[in-house]
């Protein structure tokens, strides 16, 4: 009886001195972390991108807005735009002294990109852990190979697919043969018998808001046969070209000299009155 007494006491103190230890001891040290830059991406204004027997891709901020103005000028994605700038956030556990570049693959780098004037150079994918090496300064840093993934190689990856740009509010859209133009509250098709539901008239003209092409392109040539009219709630007014219908639906903007590619069902839509692609279907029944 005495002996299991003893036995649980000693238990008992084994078990204090233990909770004790591990209460008391001191915290361990966390691993260090590496940042490759001090900007920030919220003040970053210029961003290149170079990669070898291409032309540079340059973006610019100008009013808090990201445009591309090379190869061409365009409005920027901003999404796209986020994804480059996400390496000044970097942090990693391990660099290396940029001295031996050819181990890493940055003697003749696979790409480069400039962020106000700070470089980070691409080179070698570590095939066991998957990450990239990228010098910044006189640092090699193995990084998530997500950060060389975002660099495009095409410079319309970075271009907003968007027609219409934010701020450019339509009051009037004319496409050939018919008017939707903001009448008070409502929407009103000219010309009429106005037989349109608001709802086809509202959702008819955020899709024209919304209006994302497949892909854009510079317009090298060809002239537009036909034009889209669109008064703006501003006072200006856009001249959009329709450079073809089949098999995509092709409209230019002779302003930014971009064209937009959608696929056919989608700029069929655009181009038709509101509702009438939509009831095709069931009229067919």
């Amino acid at each position: 009886m005495k002996q299991s007494f003893w036995l649980n006491i000693a238990l008992l103190l084994a078990v204090a001195a233990a909770g004790a230890f591990v209460y008391l001891r001191p915290p361990a040290e966390k691993p260090v972390e590496h940042a490759l830059s001090q900007l920030a991406p919220v003040s970053a204004t210029s961003v290149r991108i170079e990669r070898p027997g291409t032309e540079a891709i340059v973006l610019e901020k100008k009013d808090g807005t990201w445009f591309l103005v090379a190869p061409f000028a365009a409005r920027a994605d901003e999404f796209m735009v986020q994804r480059l700038l996400a390496i000044l956030q970097a942090r990693t556990a391990y660099r290396f002294a940029a001295t031996d570049l050819a181990r890493f693959d940055l003697e003749k780098p696979r790409a480069r990109l400039v962020i106000d004037g700070q470089r980070f150079v691409f080179g070698l994918v570590n095939e066991i852990s998957r990450e990239q090496y990228v010098r910044a300064g006189d640092w090699v840093y193995g990084l998530s190979a997500r950060y060389g993934l975002a660099l495009p190689v095409r410079p319309d990856a970075l271009a907003s697919r968007r027609l219409l740009a934010p701020g450019e509010t339509p009051v009037r859209i004319s496409p050939p043969g018919f008017s939707v133009a903001r009448s008070a509250e409502r929407w009103v098709l000219e010309p009429g018998p106005n037989d349109r539901s608001q709802e086809d008239m509202n959702r008819w003209v955020e899709e024209w808001q919304a209006a994302s092409a497949l892909r854009i392109e510079p317009h090298r040539q060809g002239e537009a046969g036909e034009s889209v009219r669109i008064e703006l709630a501003n006072g200006d007014t856009l001249a959009i070209g329709i450079l073809g219908r089949k098999p995509e639906v092709v409209l230019l903007r002779p302003d930014q000299r971009l064209q937009y590619h959608f696929v056919a069902e989608v700029g069929m839509r655009l181009l038709s009155p509101p509702g009438t692609t939509r009831q095709r279907p069931a009229d067919k029944n």
